[in-house]
């Protein structure tokens, strides 16, 4: 299905911008100065992509669009919280950030708890979905279905996140493998 895929794509998207946010954290809680640039972008990254794209593409097509039976309910109610959360978390990581001093190790330690906090809330919820809420999608959505959530996540992209936006945030998360290892020339890439 289509806008199951999508979801999908945008989920691995998470996990290797996750995955490069922890390398840069490890490094600069070892006390090497880590732009905070890299930190900002990837604050970017949870603020637009995660939660106004992604998040509001589940909120705005998906889980009001859906007759859900009591058990899909109770998943979209806890999807819905868990959202609210993670906007909890992703300030959080904001203030971490703007406190953040390269080179310093006591604000990279509270980066580094920030970044627990969120990176684990998110990993956890990408399970969910990917265990639940896609699946129960696939069962419930017919073909036309599908394909009008799949032409309102192209409208959400476009009029509300912003024509390049997407591809630009894409291009940022392939860039983080390079920058983040210019700060570790001995560790692999």
């Amino acid at each position: 299905m289509q806008s199951t895929e999508i979801l999908r794509t945008e989920h691995n998207a998470v996990l290797a911008v996750l995955e490069q946010l922890d390398r840069a954290t490890a490094l600069a809680t070892s006390g090497i100065p880590v732009p905070r640039d890299i930190f900002e972008d990837i604050l970017e990254f949870f603020v637009v992509f995660v939660d106004h794209c992604h998040n509001g593409k589940e909120e705005a097509a998906v889980f009001g669009q859906i007759d859900w039976d009591a058990r899909g309910k109770r998943l979209v109610s806890q999807l819905i919280a868990e959202h609210e959360v993670s906007r909890r978390l992703a300030a959080a990581y904001s203030d971490a950030v703007t406190a953040y001093v390269p080179g310093d190790r006591a604000s990279a330690l509270a980066l580094a708890n920030a970044v627990g906090a969120y990176g684990a809330a998110l990993r956890q919820h990408i399970t969910e979905e990917d265990e639940e809420l896609l699946p129960s999608m696939e069962q419930t959505f017919a073909h036309d279905e599908d394909t009008r959530v799949a032409h309102e996540f192209d409208r959400i992209e476009l009029e509300e996140i912003g024509e390049g936006v997407h591809e630009r945030l894409h291009g940022m998360i392939d860039s983080l493998p390079s920058r983040i290892g210019r700060w570790a020339p001995n560790v692999p890439v």
